[in-house]
């Protein structure tokens, strides 16, 4: 009996690889974040988002029960990353470095999140204008724990002098800082169009960084 010879596998062909290796799941909310910052939430459309992650429409609502629960997801993530960035901005005021320079650093990881992250603010700066069930989930996990959060941030910065910052302060200082940091990161392609600068190019998020901290010791003297 003559035996037939094994038939050699097919080599993989190149390409990139099947959607199931990869994590279809951050793709989707990464997408999704883009979309609704792009297109807000009801011009962003599940199809659309479904392209723009490379996978089928039918496997977004495999791991998305509805489009509210996609946008919680890909909002909650952003936060989740500002939370950890929150955690290096901490460790930026450690003992034996001076206050000035723990500042500098502040001021610079502030201006790298924006750049990192515009699509978090694009969106909630569109939704807290209206009112509703997003503006509220904004306001109860995002808003209200960050201001919080501003506040002790200000309070490790502020010079000893000045004791404890008060309320009103606070509540001037914390949108100042919001608007320099982000602004730029919002208005990206005007900038660009009026300028040539890319602002998010290494050398003007350096440059930004160095007038936010301007601005900081202004607002909080370290002296």
């Amino acid at each position: 009996m003559v035996k037939k010879k094994a038939i050699p596998a097919e080599p993989r062909k190149r390409g990139r690889p099947a959607k199931h290796q990869r994590d279809a799941f951050v793709d989707i909310r990464r997408a999704a974040l883009k979309a609704f910052a792009r297109a807000g939430f009801n011009g962003a459309s599940i199809a659309q988002i479904a392209q723009a992650a490379g996978v089928a429409k039918p496997l977004v609502h495999y791991h998305f029960t509805s489009k509210d629960a996609l946008w919680e997801a890909a909002i909650g993530a952003a936060i989740s990353d500002l939370r950890a960035e929150i955690l290096v901005f901490q460790q930026a005021f450690k003992p034996g470095v001076a206050l000035q320079e723990s500042m500098r650093q502040f001021a610079r990881q502030l201006v790298v999140f924006a750049s990192r992250h515009p699509e978090l603010v694009r969106i909630v700066v569109d939704e807290t204008g209206k009112s509703g069930a997003r503006a509220e989930w904004l306001r109860t996990h995002l808003l209200v724990p960050g201001y919080s959060t501003a506040q002790q941030l200000l309070e490790g910065v502020a010079s000893p002098a000045q004791g404890k910052l008060a309320n009103a302060e606070v509540e001037h200082i914390v949108p100042v800082i919001l608007g320099v940091m982000n602004f730029p990161f919002l208005d990206a392609e005007v900038i660009r169009e009026t300028t040539g600068v890319d602002v998010y190019s290494s050398a003007y998020i350096e440059r930004h960084g160095e007038v936010l901290f301007k601005v900081l010791t202004v607002l909080l003297p370290t002296t």
